[in-house]
């Protein structure tokens, strides 16, 4: 399992290279792949993108919102959301609201919003006090750091799932 990491700096580094290994193989499926049901039970490629938009930008909104200073350490729900999202064995149900909402997506445009909404978050992400603490409709209290690992877990889950999706529609 990976190490913790306990600043913010390295988080944000570890989203920037998770984020980009995503990109690279978003890149290899074209307009008609990215839509493609690779397998029963399966959002397409490019709904997986979708969804990871849509949570990257309710993620940004709660990184903005005004918090408390914290009563617990900052990290203490790190492991815990690690254990959820990286457990690959496990099918989460994801939130209504980040749930993507077509069926089929222009390629271009949906890795434009994606690209955008991870800019967004990171932006936002450098300018947050990470040791305030929020109450977030998904995770109840919450820092803002541990909402930072939630999208770098968040984002290798998925990445994970689309490496499985990329082999399946191109049978490598």
């Amino acid at each position: 399992m990976l190490k913790d990491i306990l600043n913010k700096e390295d988080v944000l580094e570890s989203v920037e290279k998770t984020t980009s290994d995503l990109f690279q193989l978003l890149d290899r499926f074209d307009q008609q792949n990215i839509n493609r049901i690779p397998f029963e039970d399966s959002w397409t490629a490019a709904q997986l993108a979708d969804h990871i938009t849509r949570s990257n930008l309710s993620i940004t909104k709660a990184l903005l919102l005004n918090g408390a200073a914290a009563t617990r350490d900052k990290g203490a729900r790190i492991k815990e959301l690690k254990e959820i999202f990286l457990d690959f064995k496990t099918k989460l149900k994801s939130p209504e609201f980040i749930v993507p909402t077509k069926t089929s997506y222009e390629r271009s445009s949906v890795l434009s919003y994606l690209k955008q909404s991870v800019e967004k978050l990171l932006e936002v992400s450098t300018q947050t006090d990470m040791s305030t603490m929020i109450n977030h409709p998904a995770f109840g209290d919450i820092t803002k750091f541990e909402i930072l690992h939630f999208v770098l877990y968040h984002t290798q889950r998925h990445f994970y799932q689309l490496k499985k999706i990329f082999q399946a529609i191109s049978g490598r």
